[in-house]
């Protein structure tokens, strides 16, 4: 089977990468593993590593840049279907599809810009420049994309059924709908070493403090994260708060967290190296989001046996099991994520029997070979 796959995000050399590249990178390795002959369309500077990667420049500019990609991948299509016939081309997030050649087309959905939409004006999260252009501009290009590829894709993946309900708006005939999880690789990490030596460059003590590991955006919650930081340090002195992340909402963070000791702004992460070292040693991996589909970093976490604080809020409630690898809290509930820190903190054994459960339940449920072959399943539904 040859199979055209194409993604914004890919490593290495993207724009950027967040969750759903992880996802590009994870997919197609597992189906290449399975004799799958896939041909990888992405964005940065021509590499010769991989002669069946294309990567195609195209000018950073907020907004417009993956339209500007789809532009420049179509044609780019319709070239190499020429020389290699492929059996499907498989589209990473929604995009402006025309004049694409007339293969199977099955695109993943992470997200919905309607449903961001809904949650930032719910959240009142307007708290930037940044966040009310992405509510005038971003939302309705990004809403056009997802009417525009739920229409004329023949099979939809989503990582979660709360997702399937949400692309009602779109509407797409549900039985084009599959849900498959986003899956790990739970050795990723295991083959990784690291000198702990390197906690002192953070001024960081092993289980003595809490992680957040993401983007920097107002629907990620981190603002109320802090918020209940605040607090918790009235109790706990030595504890710290470490924020791995970039993007616009950073200043925003900075502005909030002045005066409040011990938060840590590490700036982004994509070494393995590093990622471990903290999720290893930290005391807990919070994520706090206001709206959330499927986050790649609490299945890090949890490959890394960790216990995860977070959101009851889309896919989430599908990776923490309350009580058993972590702790589900309303969106926004400050008190919630002081409660539970408060625990974890105060009780070592707990700590340890989550982080098991965390680590089974990623082997069992969440793997990429799983993934993998649920996909190989749409795949064929195709023929």
């Amino acid at each position: 089977m040859k199979v055209c796959f194409v993604s914004f995000e890919y490593p290495p050399n993207s724009l950027i990468m967040g969750g759903a590249g992880t996802y590009a990178s994870f997919l197609v390795k597992g189906l290449k593993k399975r004799g799958i002959d896939v041909y990888t369309i992405t964005t940065g500077n021509k590499t010769s590593h991989d002669r069946k990667i294309y990567r195609v420049s195209i000018p950073n500019t907020t907004y417009w840049r993956r339209l500007f990609f789809m532009k420049s991948v179509i044609e780019l299509l319709h070239d190499l279907n020429r020389t290699h016939r492929f059996d499907l081309v498989h589209f990473n997030e929604p995009h402006i599809i025309t004049r694409s050649p007339n293969l199977p087309k099955v695109c993943t959905f992470h997200s919905t810009q309607l449903n961001e939409f809904k949650s930032n004006l719910q959240g009142r999260s307007l708290k930037t420049v940044e966040s009310i252009r992405d509510l005038l501009v971003k939302n309705p290009v990004g809403h056009l994309c997802d009417i525009v590829t739920g229409h004329v894709s023949d099979r939809i993946i989503c990582p979660n059924s709360d997702l399937v309900k949400l692309l009602k708006y779109c509407f797409v005939d549900e039985q084009k709908i599959h849900v498959i999880p986003n899956g790990i690789d739970p050795k990723l990490f295991d083959k990784v070493n690291y000198d702990t030596a390197l906690l002192n460059k953070y001024a960081i003590e092993k289980e003595n403090f809490v992680l957040y590991m993401g983007r920097l955006h107002s629907l990620k919650g981190t603002h109320y994260l802090i918020k209940a930081f605040q607090n918790i340090k009235k109790e706990h002195k030595k504890l710290k708060l470490v924020i791995a992340g970039s993007g616009d909402f950073e200043p925003y963070l900075r502005k909030i967290a002045q005066g409040i000791s011990d938060i840590l702004f590490i700036g982004y992460v994509d070494s393995l190296k590093i990622k471990k070292l903290l999720y290893e040693n930290c005391l807990t991996v919070v994520v706090p989001s206001i709206y959330e589909t499927f986050p790649m970093v609490v299945l890090e976490a949890m490959a890394c046996s960790k216990p995860v604080i977070g959101s009851n809020v889309g896919g989430i409630h599908s990776l923490i099991k309350h009580g058993k690898n972590g702790f589900l809290v309303k969106p926004k509930d400050v008190r919630g994520l002081e409660i539970f820190i408060n625990r974890l903190y105060e009780d070592p054994n707990l700590r340890r029997k989550m982080g098991m459960f965390s680590r089974k339940l990623v082997e069992k449920e969440f793997t990429v070979d799983k993934m993998v072959l649920e996909t190989l399943t749409v795949y064929k539904s195709l023929y």
